[in-house]
């Protein structure tokens, strides 16, 4: 079974050996490596990673890795032009953090937004809880993505995190619109931080509501370096990949769109 973790966040001090080794441990083919855009909150905290970052682990990895860069509205004068940087250095997609201080249906993204869409690249919103303590959860509700799927019809957005708390809520933001996919990621962490049985809870509703081509899986990465949240390392990932395979609601088929091919659609490759 072929894996592509769609989910793998990283700092400037990430070396390729450290993520090429994670997924040799964890038995994964392929990943996607994460920007991070924090904005002005990002640089007065050094949260940020900026998109250079994972292009060149992307660029040293042998065609294991893709970046997916990162934008933010009040640090970025022009997040489309950004975007256009981003993509002649070979990124695969963008992803943006609302809670660090905007909306995902922002006007000033609808270029950046009209870019994506006319270069097929899909757009990665955060949503639900947030990563760290200075950060508002209010920017995090998946409802603000319908404007965006409504007005970008042809822009694949994914709802990353499933949008917990408001998982309802980006069930039927995808359910509605068919440019709309909900990742998997980090409902391990939040299940055994605050909802026990969540996982499966989550995994069928979505199998049930929206079928297996709508969702994404991805780990996170090795390290969580967030304080809210116990950091279990690769067993965490190992622990809820056996998990998801031991589902029985998910066929073998089921599995390999969940766990690779639709990932590997989403960024062509």
């Amino acid at each position: 079974m072929k894996i592509l973790d769609f989910h793998i966040h990283i700092s400037e001090d990430t070396a390729i050996e450290e993520v090429l080794s994670f997924l040799d441990r964890l038995q994964m083919d392929r990943g996607a490596i994460l920007a991070t855009d924090h904005g002005l909150q990002g640089i007065e905290r050094g949260t940020n990673v900026s998109w250079r970052k994972a292009a060149n682990l992307a660029e040293a990895s042998g065609g294991r890795l893709y970046a997916v860069g990162s934008v933010h509205p009040d640090r970025v004068k022009n997040p489309a032009e950004e975007l256009k940087t981003m993509l002649e250095a070979g990124v695969k997609g963008c992803k943006l953090y609302p809670h660090s201080g905007f909306y995902p249906n922002d006007r000033r993204l609808d270029e950046m937004y009209a870019l994506a869409q006319d270069r097929e690249v899909p757009v990665l919103i955060h949503t639900g809880i947030k990563a760290h303590w200075f950060q508002q959860m209010r920017y995090n509700e998946p409802i603000y993505i319908d404007d965006i799927a409504v007005r970008f019809p042809g822009l694949h957005v994914v709802i990353m995190h499933a949008g917990y708390p408001w998982v309802e809520e980006a069930l039927l933001v995808a359910k509605m619109n068919e440019n709309v996919i909900i990742d998997l990621t980090f409902l391990d962490v939040l299940e055994y931080t605050f909802a026990p049985g969540l996982t499966e809870f989550v995994l069928r509703r979505c199998m049930h509501s929206l079928g297996d081509q709508k969702l994404v899986w991805g780990s996170e990465g090795e390290r969580l370096g967030l304080s809210a949240f116990e950091d279990k390392g690769a067993d965490r990932v190992k622990e809820y990949l056996n998990r998801i395979k031991g589902m029985d609601f998910i066929s073998a088929g089921s599995l390999d769109r969940i766990l690779y091919e639709n990932a590997a659609r989403l960024l062509h490759v």
